[in-house]
């Protein structure tokens, strides 16, 4: 029997999110694949942030580059990005339209300077078609990994629960 593979795809214009979607994937382990979310264009620097929160508020869907994994491979997409005024970054928002309906079973995570996880979850959730088997929120003040370590180990169990075992024909 083998495990069934994982997928972490992820958006991050600072590297927050970038971090704990590497922390994810090297918790996951060997068949984690890991995905960036990229805009064909880098958001940088003031004008970028204002240019987030400005398609942020308007639900805007950004052009992506294309994936290099499909999630409908997998077993498990583990999708996550930064709260852009209260929502999940427009460009994970995107990607979860494209990608998300053809992922067997999805969990959540971000980042977020104040507040906005359960209602970015709730319609990621929507978008996708399907509940999270797990979320996992970690805010401004629990960034370094050993002041979110506890919820970082509760999400990765909550996933190692939900995820099924293969058996390999032959």
């Amino acid at each position: 029997m083998t495990r069934g593979r994982t997928l972490v795809a992820y958006y991050s214009m600072t590297g927050h999110t970038r971090q704990q979607a590497e922390e994810i994937r090297s918790r996951l382990g060997p068949g984690t694949d890991i995905e960036i979310i990229r805009e064909p264009r880098e958001r940088r620097g003031a004008l970028g942030m204002l240019g987030a929160m400005v398609h942020a508020v308007a639900r805007s869907a950004p052009a992506l580059m294309p994936a290099r994994f499909p999630p409908g491979a997998h077993d498990l997409l583990v999708l996550g990005g930064p709260i852009w005024v209260g929502r999940m970054a427009v460009p994970v928002r995107t990607y979860a339209r494209s990608h998300g309906a053809s992922a067997p079973r999805i969990a959540l995570f971000c980042t977020q300077g104040g507040h906005g996880a359960a209602t970015a979850f709730s319609e990621m959730e929507r978008i996708c078609g399907r509940t999270a088997v797990a979320t996992l929120a970690v805010d401004g003040g629990h960034l370094p990994p050993s002041r979110h370590a506890a919820a970082l180990d509760a999400f990765i169990a909550a996933l190692a629960r939900a995820s099924p075992v293969r058996r390999d024909a032959g």
